[in-house]
């Protein structure tokens, strides 16, 4: 075999340890570094007794830190087990069980699942090594390369389960020699080279992130760039951003590739590549973009198999010297022009299932025609036909699979977990239509029982198997033979829940749902996912919004809460009249601008009187929400996307390059996922976040005051001493007061956080030395939120502190400001 893939990598770093290997927003990681910290990874793995051709887990979301768990696993010489950080825990479980993983590399802050994860898999004897918590003994390593590693042609490269996968884990063993022969193949077929700028945006759980994007990349000296989740699923903003970022080479499954195909494009677009597969690959009439798009076919076993440039019937030749057949069901070879089932041979084929020497021996079969001893061919269930060019043109499977978005799925294996969980009556379970919706027919079974069957599902379903409807029957139909026949099966009947939109907004919001989801009739509680809606779905209706109401809604604040209700709450944000940053006090022209964010039960008045202690060179700027102040006419917002969606825009619009943002118990939250989106929206991270009296954000809150009833409400405010004890007595006020109050606590409490990269900017947290509200251990862990600097002060005092102890907060405040000043020149 060629050189394996890390001495490709070890290859780039001696050129160019300065050159960027892998950028993600603000953050770059150079060939140099990713090297060093991936060596410092191995020494960790080989220090807790990682063996080769062991498999060790790694489930981080798409980022610089999964890159570097890859490369690190490699380079002690074990195999990676590429787990999806969005898959249902059960299954991840399932996965790290069934491969018998010892050591499991993860962060707690990226991976979505890390909170159930991490308990989880210890309770099963994992070690889990986190980048985050553990960098501090990770950094102490030495980070020169390891000398020695071993790897022959046959070592496994990594374990990847394949998609269609369910009920009986499938678990794909890559060679090294499949994945060096990929590396060349994307520099002699696709004409890689250290000069292209590779997006990654296949899902870090699948196999193709690796062979199709990172090595290829990485072992030819480019730069992967990494798209945040909205903007991927986004076409329009996906091209702005190929534009934006100079991006020449991307692969996309179909039903993303083909709507960025058709989008307008300029003539000097820097894009010269998208790779895609075949299946269901159809551009409109007239599409003519001015990149090449190249086409391939291949599986988790074989990796690439043949290619074509540009769209039509087959999908290629073969690439390399990869030799395809087209058998019939006694193995011989059928003449071109006549269908049967595809075969593929060569050195590109995986080792087979990890543990399953049956199922391998079933799948991959020793190959008489390639006049060799031990030469093997997999026999891919796709039936298919070499045409008069001698291309490969595919017609169907032979079993129930079909592609989801791009994934595999095996219907029969869907079908038996829904049996599962239905209990009694009959299940049916196909594929409609061209997107290939998941239907799931029922016989027996009470409609009441239907939202529980669908909780239950997405505990064990990816989000591409779970059934897109349930269609409810007296009986399923039947041949004359007794079986299911599900070719008579009644078209579903689109209804939905009673509870309707109640504005002209909300009805707008409504019209938009129904022409996506084919829907006759939405409910405002209606969950957009459980109606059958998707990732893409989504997408496009975050672009038909803007296109009709010039608004964009950010879509990781949707998925939090996906129903027209709180759809409808971030549309209002977004267009929220007046001010929401208000200026208290300093120059026209600071030199650091500090905008504050109030707590709960706070406003304007909180930090009123800080302008006069505050340097001359400060610029103090408020957030004032709505349903506070001069605002009490407003409805209060009950949800932090919601403040976070209308006040991100106001701040990208009028920019300071020295802007730290500041905020105590709730306004910390807010202010930190304030943060998180002018990164997502690709505007600069603030210089600095100042977070006080708040457990960080990934610290489960179980506190539920805005369930109290008004009296005990009030008097909770009271005790916590934040809110001016006059206003809390005074019951003029109590119409205004408490739901303004209520809709706060509401916000803090019903917080989700969602995992991401740590933020660039540093951050300093305060802490109250006897507040109950976040203990000091709680606010300690903000430190995991940050790739830069962070500090903690603890000043004396419980939660409010910031009253008690304002002169000399404001000291330390005035003392990091004042720091920030002197970097000027």
């Amino acid at each position: 075999m060629t050189s394996s893939v890390h001495t490709l990598i070890q290859e780039q770093v001696r050129r160019g340890p300065g050159e960027p290997a892998v950028v993600s927003g603000s953050a770059v990681l150079t060939y140099g570094r990713l090297n060093a910290r991936a060596n410092q990874v191995a020494r960790l793995l080989r220090s807790l007794g990682v063996a080769a051709d062991e498999p060790v887990g790694t489930c981080l979301s798409r980022s610089p830190d999964a890159v570097v768990s890859a490369l690190a696993i490699v380079k002690s010489g074990a195999a990676p087990v590429l787990l999806d950080p969005a898959a249902p825990l059960e299954r991840t479980l399932a996965q790290v069980r069934a491969c018998g993983v010892r050591v499991l590399i993860t962060s707690t802050v990226g991976c979505d699942l890390a909170a159930q994860l991490l308990p989880a898999v210890q309770e099963l004897g994992v070690r889990a090594v986190r980048l985050d918590a553990d960098r501090h003994i990770i950094a102490a390593l030495p980070a020169d390369d390891l000398e020695d590693v071993r790897l022959t042609p046959d070592s496994a490269a990594h374990v990847v389960y394949t998609s269609g996968s369910l009920t009986t884990p499938k678990a794909v063993v890559s060679r090294h020699e499949s994945v060096s022969d990929c590396v060349a193949l994307a520099r002699e077929e696709f004409g890689f080279t250290r000069d292209d700028r590779v997006a990654w945006c296949s899902s870090p759980g699948f196999g193709v992130s690796l062979v199709n994007e990172l090595w290829p990349a990485l072992g030819t000296g480019a730069t992967v760039l990494i798209p945040d989740a909205e903007t991927l699923l986004v076409p329009q903003r996906l091209r702005d951003w190929i534009l934006r970022e100079r991006i020449t080479v991307i692969h996309l499954v179909p039903t993303l590739a083909v709507p960025l195909c058709e989008l307008s494009w300029p003539a000097d677009c820097p894009l010269r590549l998208l790779l895609t597969t075949g299946e269901r690959f159809r551009l409109g009439a007239g599409t003519d973009p001015p990149f090449t798009i190249a086409i391939t076919y291949g599986s988790t076993e074989t990796t690439h198999i043949t290619g074509r440039l540009g769209p039509g019937e087959s999908v290629g030749r073969p690439l390399g010297d990869a030799p395809v057949y087209v058998l019939d069901e006694s193995g011989e070879r059928l003449p071109d022009g006549e269908a049967g089932v595809v075969h593929v041979g060569g050195r590109r084929l995986a080792r087979g299932y990890l543990a399953e020497p049956a199922l391998t021996a079933s799948s991959f079969l020793p190959d008489p025609f390639a006049g060799e001893p031990g030469a093997r061919m997999y026999r891919t269930g796709d039936l298919g036909r070499i045409d008069a060019g001698g291309e490969l043109v595919l017609v169907g499977r032979v079993d129930r699979q079909v592609k989801v978005r791009g994934q595999a799925v095996n219907l029969d294996e869907v079908e038996a977990v829904v049996a599962a969980e239905a209990g009694a009556g009959e299940v049916a379970v196909v594929a409609i239509g061209e997107d290939s919706r998941v239907v799931a027919y029922l016989a027996g079974v009470d409609g009441s029982a239907v939202p529980a069957l669908h909780r239950a599902l997405a505990v064990r379903l990816p989000r591409a198997h779970m059934p897109a409807e349930f269609v409810l029957l007296d009986r399923l139909p039947r041949t004359v033979t007794g079986k299911v026949d599900r070719t008579v099966l009644p078209a579903p009947r689109r209804t939905s829940s009673p509870s309707v939109p109640d504005t002209a907004g909300e009805d707008e919001l409504s019209g938009i749902w129904c022409d996506l989801l084919e829907r006759e009739g939405i409910g405002i509680d209606d969950d957009f996912f459980e109606l059958g809606g998707h990732s893409l779905l989504a997408a496009r209706m975050v672009l038909e919004i803007e296109e009709r109401r010039g608004v964009k809604i950010d879509l990781t604040a949707f998925y939090e809460r996906p129903t027209l209700r709180a759809l409808s709450g971030l549309v209002s944000a977004a267009t929220q009249p007046g001010n929401v940053l208000v200026r208290v006090s300093g120059p026209e022209r600071p030199l650091v601008r500090l905008v504050c964010f109030p707590f709960a039960g706070g406003g304007l008045s909180a930090y009123a009187s800080w302008g006069d202690l505050l340097p001359d060179h400060v610029e103090l700027v408020c957030v004032q929400p709505p349903g506070r102040g001069p605002r009490l006419d407003e409805r209060p917002l009950e949800w932090v996307a919601e403040l976070v969606g209308g006040l991100g825009p106001k701040l990208a619009a009028d920019p300071h390059p020295r802007t730290y943002l500041f905020g105590h118990s709730l306004g910390a939250i807010v202010a930190f996922e304030t943060a998180r989106w002018l990164r997502r929206h690709a505007h600069p991270e603030p210089a600095g976040l100042l977070v006080s009296g708040s457990a960080a954000p990934q610290t489960p809150v179980t506190a539920r005051a805005h369930l109290l009833p008004d009296d005990a409400l009030l008097a909770h405010v009271g005790a916590l001493g934040g809110t001016d004890q006059s206003l809390v007595d005074d019951e003029r006020l109590r119409p205004l007061l408490l739901p303004a109050l209520r809709a706060d606590f509401a916000m803090h409490e019903t917080y989700q956080y969602a995992a991401d990269e740590p933020l660039e900017c540093p951050i300093t947290a305060f802490a109250g030395s006897h507040d109950d509200e976040a203990l000091i251990e709680d606010v300690l862990g903000w430190g995991e939120q940050t790739a830069g600097p962070f500090q903690m002060q603890v000043l004396n005092g419980g939660h409010f502190f910031i009253a008690s102890q304002r002169e000399r907060l404001l000291w330390l405040l005035s003392e990091a400001l004042e720091a920030e000043t002197e970097k000027v020149p």
